[in-house]
């Protein structure tokens, strides 16, 4: 029997970066299945913790979490049984853990000297406060720590960045999540995404958001590929191979912006787009061989 590799993600959803990512499998020899997260249980029993597939003990040689980020409290837990009896996660479980949290993501690139923003993380309420040292600018932009594709992100002056979050009632509207505030980049509609393997660039976009937007991944906005990213975009894409060893990632997409002249990460993300559908199979083949060579069971 083949090793199985398992694409951890919804059918109804990514449907070509799936078909991508499973063919790219095959290729290399694996027994694959895309396995929706509500097929997923975690047994506790006093002598082992199994993960069941559909009410059946399975732990596969590869598991790839694909577009899991809302249910990534569940499906971590999983990866973590799956590792214990020495499954290959990738990305790692506190990889994708630290990118799940744009917070977290941009302590551990700070900390590590990899160009960030400059950025407050608030928990918004009527304590909330915005220091007059923390930022010059006139214009903030606030996003939510957890949320993706653009989900909640803001631009407002700062007197009515501070009134918003301090007019929220969190724990009544169902709020909890913190937010991050940056200033608004002086490039800010024209940012990168950065898909960084095994410390190699396998994809480079420069994307350009709809007039007046302060988001590049939205409705409106258009994609131009980077053919030759060292030469094109070099800066660029130093920061981004910089910020997937900072955060363990050995396979990702890290977004970067221009700010006062230099390449500066907004963020990371541990499961970028696959862009199946535009660039083929590619950027899935680069995936499943970075699990290869990092130590997944070689199949026969």
């Amino acid at each position: 029997m083949p090793p199985e590799l398992l694409v951890i993600g919804y059918e109804d959803r990514l449907l070509q970066d799936h078909q991508a990512l499973l063919n790219a499998a095959r290729e290399e020899g694996f027994g694959v299945e895309l396995v929706d997260p509500s097929r997923l249980t975690i047994d506790i029993r006093a002598d082992a913790t199994e993960v069941l597939v559909d009410g059946i003990p399975r732990t596969p040689a590869v598991a790839l979490p694909r577009g899991v980020n809302r249910p990534w409290p569940f499906v971590r837990q999983v990866l973590e049984v799956w590792a214990g009896y020495g499954t290959r996660v990738l990305p790692s479980v506190d990889a994708a853990d630290r990118c799940a949290d744009k917070l977290a993501t941009l302590r551990v690139l700070a900390a590590r000297g990899v160009p960030t923003l400059p950025t407050l993380g608030v928990l918004a309420g009527p304590g909330t406060t915005i220091n007059d040292h923390s930022f010059s600018d006139e214009v903030l932009v606030t996003k939510p720590a957890r949320a993706s594709k653009g989900r909640g992100v803001r631009a407002a002056t700062r007197s009515e960045t501070l009134d918003e979050l301090c007019s929220r009632l969190p724990l009544v509207d169902g709020l909890v999540d913190h937010q991050i505030v940056q200033p608004r980049a002086d490039q800010w509609g024209i940012d990168h995404r950065v898909v960084v393997a095994d410390g190699e660039v396998v994809a480079m976009t420069r994307r350009h958001g709809a007039p007046g937007a302060i988001t590049t991944n939205t409705r409106g906005s258009t994609v131009v590929d980077v053919d030759e990213p060292w030469s094109e975009d070099p800066e660029v894409a130093r920061v981004a191979v910089a910020a997937c060893a900072a955060l363990g990632l050995e396979f990702g997409g890290i977004d970067v912006i221009v700010h006062e002249g230099r390449a500066v990460v907004l963020e990371a993300n541990a499961w970028p787009g696959l862009a199946a559908h535009v660039r083929g199979p590619h950027i899935a083949q680069a995936l499943v061989r970075c699990a290869v060579r990092s130590g997944a069971p070689q199949p026969a």
